[in-house]
Protein backbone atom coordinates (compact mmCIF):
# COMPACT_ATOMS: atom_id res chain seq x y z
CA UNK A 1 0.00 0.00 0.00
CA UNK A 2 1.01 3.11 -0.88
CA UNK A 3 -1.16 5.74 0.55
CA UNK A 4 -4.31 5.75 3.29
CA UNK A 5 -6.77 5.90 0.20
CA UNK A 6 -5.76 2.49 -0.62
CA UNK A 7 -6.56 0.65 3.10
CA UNK A 8 -10.02 -1.29 3.12
CA UNK A 9 -11.05 1.08 6.53
CA UNK A 10 -9.89 4.21 4.07
CA UNK A 11 -12.13 2.94 1.58
CA UNK A 12 -15.10 1.94 3.85
CA UNK A 13 -14.97 5.74 5.40
CA UNK A 14 -14.81 7.21 2.06
CA UNK A 15 -17.59 5.85 0.93
CA UNK A 16 -19.90 6.87 3.68
CA UNK A 17 -18.43 10.27 3.89
CA UNK A 18 -17.02 9.94 6.93
CA UNK A 19 -13.77 10.81 8.57
CA UNK A 20 -11.27 8.97 10.66
CA UNK A 21 -11.01 9.42 14.30
CA UNK A 22 -8.27 6.77 15.11
CA UNK A 23 -7.10 4.24 13.53
CA UNK A 24 -5.89 1.44 16.09
CA UNK A 25 -4.65 -1.25 14.34
CA UNK A 26 -1.09 -2.80 14.98
CA UNK A 27 0.68 -5.50 12.79
CA UNK A 28 0.09 -9.31 13.73
CA UNK A 29 -1.67 -8.45 16.89
CA UNK A 30 -4.07 -10.84 18.31
CA UNK A 31 -7.40 -10.58 20.07
CA UNK A 32 -6.16 -12.36 22.69
CA UNK A 33 -2.83 -11.87 25.01
CA UNK A 34 -2.87 -10.41 28.51
CA UNK A 35 -1.01 -7.38 27.21
CA UNK A 36 -0.80 -4.62 24.52
CA UNK A 37 -1.01 -4.70 21.53
CA UNK A 38 -3.75 -7.18 22.14
CA UNK A 39 -7.25 -6.32 21.35
CA UNK A 40 -8.47 -6.71 24.98
CA UNK A 41 -5.64 -4.69 26.55
CA UNK A 42 -6.18 -1.63 28.21
CA UNK A 43 -4.18 0.59 26.39
CA UNK A 44 -6.00 -0.68 22.80
CA UNK A 45 -9.31 0.09 24.51
CA UNK A 46 -8.57 3.28 25.33
CA UNK A 47 -7.14 4.96 23.03
CA UNK A 48 -10.12 5.41 20.73
CA UNK A 49 -11.03 8.60 20.59
CA UNK A 50 -9.22 12.19 19.42
CA UNK A 51 -8.68 14.52 21.93
CA UNK A 52 -12.32 15.03 23.30
CA UNK A 53 -13.52 13.64 20.30
CA UNK A 54 -15.11 9.88 20.46
CA UNK A 55 -15.91 7.74 17.73
CA UNK A 56 -19.64 7.63 16.38
CA UNK A 57 -19.11 4.14 15.09
CA UNK A 58 -15.96 1.78 15.67
CA UNK A 59 -15.20 -1.12 13.01
CA UNK A 60 -13.63 -4.01 14.50
CA UNK A 61 -11.80 -6.55 12.00
CA UNK A 62 -10.07 -8.93 14.00
CA UNK A 63 -9.34 -12.32 14.32
CA UNK A 64 -6.99 -13.49 11.73
CA UNK A 65 -4.00 -13.71 13.63
CA UNK A 66 -5.76 -15.43 16.71
CA UNK A 67 -7.10 -18.58 13.88
CA UNK A 68 -3.60 -18.31 11.91
CA UNK A 69 -1.33 -18.87 15.47
CA UNK A 70 -4.30 -21.89 16.63
CA UNK A 71 -5.51 -19.49 19.64
CA UNK A 72 -7.95 -21.59 22.02
CA UNK A 73 -11.64 -20.32 21.57
CA UNK A 74 -12.74 -20.24 24.87
CA UNK A 75 -11.86 -21.00 28.59
CA UNK A 76 -14.66 -24.20 30.45
CA UNK A 77 -15.76 -21.05 32.55
CA UNK A 78 -18.52 -19.31 31.98
CA UNK A 79 -17.71 -15.61 33.28
CA UNK A 80 -15.37 -15.05 29.82
CA UNK A 81 -12.39 -13.79 31.90
CA UNK A 82 -9.65 -15.27 30.94
CA UNK A 83 -7.83 -13.66 28.04
CA UNK A 84 -5.58 -15.94 26.59
CA UNK A 85 -8.58 -17.60 25.21
CA UNK A 86 -10.20 -15.65 21.79
CA UNK A 87 -14.23 -15.78 23.11
CA UNK A 88 -13.08 -14.78 26.69
CA UNK A 89 -10.40 -11.66 24.93
CA UNK A 90 -13.20 -10.80 22.72
CA UNK A 91 -15.66 -10.19 25.57
CA UNK A 92 -13.32 -8.40 27.73
CA UNK A 93 -12.17 -6.34 24.34
CA UNK A 94 -15.86 -5.34 23.93
CA UNK A 95 -17.07 -5.06 27.65
CA UNK A 96 -13.89 -2.56 27.68
CA UNK A 97 -14.59 -0.74 24.62
CA UNK A 98 -18.59 -0.18 25.96
CA UNK A 99 -17.38 0.78 28.99
CA UNK A 100 -14.83 3.39 27.97
CA UNK A 101 -17.28 4.82 24.79
CA UNK A 102 -20.82 4.11 25.88
CA UNK A 103 -22.52 6.05 23.02
CA UNK A 104 -20.08 4.64 19.94
CA UNK A 105 -22.02 2.44 18.27
CA UNK A 106 -19.55 -0.83 17.37
CA UNK A 107 -19.37 -2.89 14.52
CA UNK A 108 -17.85 -6.11 14.67
CA UNK A 109 -16.74 -8.00 11.87
CA UNK A 110 -16.09 -12.03 11.12
CA UNK A 111 -12.91 -13.37 9.39
CA UNK A 112 -13.28 -13.66 5.57
CA UNK A 113 -11.30 -16.14 3.86
CA UNK A 114 -8.28 -15.19 1.72
CA UNK A 115 -6.93 -16.58 -1.43
CA UNK A 116 -3.68 -16.47 -2.72
CA UNK A 117 -2.69 -14.08 -5.78
CA UNK A 118 -0.09 -15.76 -7.59
CA UNK A 119 -1.32 -19.65 -6.80
CA UNK A 120 -4.51 -20.45 -8.28
CA UNK A 121 -4.85 -23.91 -6.72
CA UNK A 122 -4.33 -22.58 -3.32
CA UNK A 123 -6.53 -23.66 -0.74
CA UNK A 124 -7.88 -21.53 2.39
CA UNK A 125 -6.76 -23.91 5.38
CA UNK A 126 -10.11 -24.18 7.21
CA UNK A 127 -8.42 -25.02 10.40
CA UNK A 128 -5.35 -24.39 12.78
CA UNK A 129 -4.07 -26.35 15.83
CA UNK A 130 -7.65 -28.78 15.54
CA UNK A 131 -9.92 -25.47 15.50
CA UNK A 132 -11.98 -24.55 12.40
CA UNK A 133 -12.05 -20.44 11.18
CA UNK A 134 -15.92 -21.61 11.78
CA UNK A 135 -15.47 -21.54 15.70
CA UNK A 136 -13.84 -17.91 15.32
CA UNK A 137 -16.44 -16.58 13.65
CA UNK A 138 -19.31 -18.12 15.78
CA UNK A 139 -17.58 -16.52 18.85
CA UNK A 140 -17.70 -13.57 16.67
CA UNK A 141 -20.96 -13.17 16.32
CA UNK A 142 -21.84 -14.66 19.97
CA UNK A 143 -20.15 -11.68 21.55
CA UNK A 144 -21.89 -9.18 19.09
CA UNK A 145 -24.93 -10.33 20.06
CA UNK A 146 -24.34 -10.67 23.79
CA UNK A 147 -22.87 -7.12 23.78
CA UNK A 148 -25.49 -5.60 21.58
CA UNK A 149 -23.12 -5.20 19.18
CA UNK A 150 -23.86 -4.80 15.19
CA UNK A 151 -22.74 -7.58 13.21
CA UNK A 152 -20.88 -7.57 9.51
CA UNK A 153 -20.84 -11.07 8.60
CA UNK A 154 -18.70 -11.17 6.09
CA UNK A 155 -17.93 -14.69 6.17
CA UNK A 156 -22.24 -15.31 5.74
CA UNK A 157 -21.72 -13.30 2.72
CA UNK A 158 -18.92 -15.47 1.27
CA UNK A 159 -16.48 -12.41 1.13
CA UNK A 160 -13.03 -13.74 -0.10
CA UNK A 161 -9.60 -11.11 -0.32
CA UNK A 162 -7.08 -11.62 -2.68
CA UNK A 163 -3.27 -11.55 -0.68
CA UNK A 164 0.21 -12.04 -1.12
CA UNK A 165 0.74 -15.02 1.21
CA UNK A 166 -2.78 -16.44 2.52
CA UNK A 167 -3.40 -13.67 5.25
CA UNK A 168 -1.96 -10.06 4.10
CA UNK A 169 -4.32 -7.98 1.63
CA UNK A 170 -2.63 -6.89 -1.90
CA UNK A 171 -4.71 -3.87 -2.95
CA UNK A 172 -7.36 -5.59 -5.16
CA UNK A 173 -7.42 -7.82 -1.45
CA UNK A 174 -7.91 -4.38 0.05
CA UNK A 175 -10.92 -3.56 -2.40
CA UNK A 176 -12.77 -6.59 -1.85
CA UNK A 177 -12.79 -6.18 2.17
CA UNK A 178 -14.15 -2.92 1.38
CA UNK A 179 -16.66 -3.61 -0.68
CA UNK A 180 -17.55 -6.59 1.82
CA UNK A 181 -17.89 -4.36 4.56
CA UNK A 182 -19.68 -1.63 2.98
CA UNK A 183 -22.08 -4.54 2.09
CA UNK A 184 -22.68 -4.72 5.52
CA UNK A 185 -22.71 -1.67 6.45
CA UNK A 186 -25.70 -0.40 4.15
CA UNK A 187 -27.62 -3.05 5.81
CA UNK A 188 -26.80 -1.81 9.21
CA UNK A 189 -26.76 2.25 8.81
Amino acid sequence: MRYVSDVWWSKVISYFEGSICVNNSYAGSCVAGKQFPSGNSIKRTELLHNGEIAPEYLLIYMGINDFGRGVPIKSRRIFWKNPIYFEDAYHIMLNRIQNNYPSTVIICGTIARTYHAKIPNWQFPEEFSGVPLEEYNESIRFMAQKHKCELADLAARNVRYETLDGTHPTLIGHEEIARGWIACLKDIL
